[in-house]
């Protein structure tokens, strides 16, 4: 049953799978590092990313026309969320007021979400499933 369906997708289902692992990846870190004074944890960016992927999962298991852009979307809303909330944080690190840098975990979540990113822009520019299969349905 799982090799029926798997010879059914293209290169496109491969790439919002591996998104959809690291977007899961992004969410525990970024989770599990939790917030500061000058960066708190955003719920709307958690949301956006759920929802992005909640959506992921959606087109794995249906593919439609424009499916691919929707996680892409929720993703690119929930940087945006992000970056926003981060950005006192990423200003005190620059200016180095009161000797705050960029830990680990901090630099592994970016680096995630990045890659995230991409791979679900990539996924958007990819076919999920091949066409044949498309036609005899």
């Amino acid at each position: 049953m799982v090799k029926k369906l798997l010879e059914r997708k293209a290169s496109g289902f491969y790439v919002a799978a591996a998104t959809l692992v690291l977007a899961l990846a992004f969410i525990l870190v970024y989770g599990i590092r939790g917030g500061n004074t000058y960066s708190p944890v955003s719920a709307l960016a958690v949301w956006m990313f759920v929802a992005g992927i909640i959506t992921n999962c959606l087109i794995l298991i249906k593919d439609f026309k424009f499916g691919a852009y929707i996680p892409f979307i929720f993703y690119f809303i929930g940087f945006g969320v992000l970056f926003n909330s981060e950005m006192l944080y990423i200003s005190n690190v620059f200016v180095n007021v009161d000797g705050n840098s960029f830990d680990f975990v901090y630099i592994l979540m970016f680096v995630l979400l990045l890659l995230t990113l991409i791979g679900s822009f990539a996924a958007t520019l990819m076919k999920l499933e091949k066409e044949e299969n498309k036609e005899a349905e």
